[in-house]
């Protein structure tokens, strides 16, 4: 392992990848100032056509928005993003339940009857409870 890492990482590759940190870095740094000139243009003009007061307040809820919409996008990535961890939980845990079910069934055929008693009638008050969240949500 360490030894593909070192072949990765060799002389030419380490300056080249320095070049390119410090390109990105002062293309970022001249793209702020840049984004700042546009900004301050952007607030001038808008002074001199509604005043002061009204051009900062335009200039700040511009960048509210802006940063809302950002907020929101990143939020649904994050809660749309792949979970393969939990699928394999979830896997896991159908796979012991079955295998449970399957041991209880053998041991003693009533204990499989009992339980499966208990989730039939656990199974229906969860179905009667969500619907009637869905009907209060509906009022």
């Amino acid at each position: 392992m360490m030894r593909v890492l070192f072949n990765l990482l060799d002389g030419i590759t380490l300056r080249y990848l320095k070049r390119r940190a410090a390109l990105t870095l002062i293309g970022l740094v001249m793209g702020s100032i840049g984004l700042g000139f546009l900004i301050a243009t952007i607030y001038q003009a808008a002074a001199l056509g509604v005043g002061d007061l009204y051009a900062a307040l335009i200039c700040g809820g511009i960048f509210v928005i802006f940063a809302l919409g950002l907020f929101a996008i990143a939020n649904r990535q994050w809660r749309r993003r792949p979970r393969p961890l939990l699928a394999r939980a979830r896997y896991g845990a159908a796979t012991e339940l079955l295998t449970m079910a399957q041991t209880l069934i053998r041991e003693d055929p009533t204990k499989a009857v009992i339980a499966a008693l208990i989730l039939g009638a656990m199974t229906e008050h969860l179905q009667k409870r969500s619907a009637a969240k869905r009907a209060q949500t509906r009022e």
